[in-house]
């Protein structure tokens, strides 16, 4: 073989071994998680080796409430600015429906024990991103407009899921949802708002209670 070809050979050879080496293992996160498919979210991160049934306690940490940066939210009815004590609200009422509907659909499931503090079970670290509310109601509002949407908003979850007594993550959960409207064009406000959050809350608990286990590898 001529030294010019078989040199061009192992170079390239080299460069395919090094391009190999370096290729990213997207079936892995960067903390070692494992891509598992979930049907009805959008990504699911499992620790290889968890086995999930032997974890029969939850405690949830308290949600974290972010808006989509781009969001710019208007008083109903008007071109006005809502005030920041106003978006504060809004963050607060996110916060208390994710808590109590999430831990009220986990107690109603009967999978785990909820509570407050554990250190041999789970914690669940829920956090909302992304969050965009169409028509936020005014509350110092003494009539009521009529508001009419497609949809009425936009949510995202991120969940980290933690061995108790170790603090490592062994599940992480991706899930963005899309609010629905019953009626291709429907009136919305603060209740119709409220039932939907509601129904997405329900929805991610219920498929947390419904499918951990299956993610295991016990």
């Amino acid at each position: 073989m001529p030294v010019r070809f078989r040199l061009t050979v192992l170079t390239s050879a080299a460069l395919l071994l090094g391009a190999c080496a370096t290729a990213p293992q997207t079936d892995y996160s960067h903390d070692g998680l494992e891509l598992r498919q979930v049907r009805g979210l959008d990504e699911v991160w499992v620790r290889p080796g968890t086995d999930f049934s032997a974890y029969d306690r939850i405690a949830l940490a308290p949600v974290e409430v972010a808006f989509d940066p781009h969001w710019d939210p208007r008083r109903t009815g008007t071109r006005l600015r809502l005030s920041e004590r106003e978006r504060e609200e809004i963050r607060t009422d996110a916060a208390d429906l994710f808590d109590r509907t999430f831990r009220a659909e986990l107690e109603r499931s009967g999978r785990f024990e909820v509570v407050n503090q554990t250190t041999d079970g789970l914690i669940f670290e829920p956090r909302i991103i992304d969050l965009v509310i169409n028509a936020p109601e005014d509350r110092r509002a003494t009539g009521r407009v009529r508001t009419y949407v497609s949809e009425f908003g936009r949510v995202t979850l991120v969940g980290e899921l933690k061995d108790a007594e170790s603090g490592a993550i062994v599940a992480r959960i991706t899930d963005r949802e899309i609010a629905r409207a019953i009626q291709p064009v429907e009136f919305t406000d603060r209740f119709t708002n409220t039932r939907e959050g509601e129904r997405i809350v329900r929805r991610w608990a219920g498929i947390l209670a419904e499918q951990l286990d299956r993610l295991g590898d016990g």
